[in-house]
């Protein structure tokens, strides 16, 4: 019984996120998996996401996210490099 009541929280809020996601334009079972496995914190998360057209639209726009961050952790592996490259010859 002590291990019920979790889980039944657990399924309420992923059910939550998962209507969340999906009036969104996203997919239930994403955001089902949000609420399940971060909580609040997936809630959060959801509920401040972007429409899916409203991002698409911005992707047009400019750069996305994911490119973003591969610009960044490009840079930064490169960094890395010529630190220890600067490092090993001196």
């Amino acid at each position: 019984m002590e291990t019920i009541i979790p889980i039944i929280i657990l399924a309420i809020m992923g059910i939550v996120c998962g209507f969340l996601h999906k009036n969104k334009g996203y997919s239930f079972f994403a955001g089902f998996l949000w609420g399940f496995i971060f909580n609040i914190i997936g809630l959060l998360i959801v509920f401040f996401e972007r429409d899916k057209q409203e991002q698409m639209q911005a992707n047009k726009e400019g750069l996305s996210m994911s490119k973003w961050l591969l610009i960044f952790l490009g840079v930064g592996i490169l960094l890395i490099v010529i630190f220890f490259f600067i490092f090993k010859i001196i």
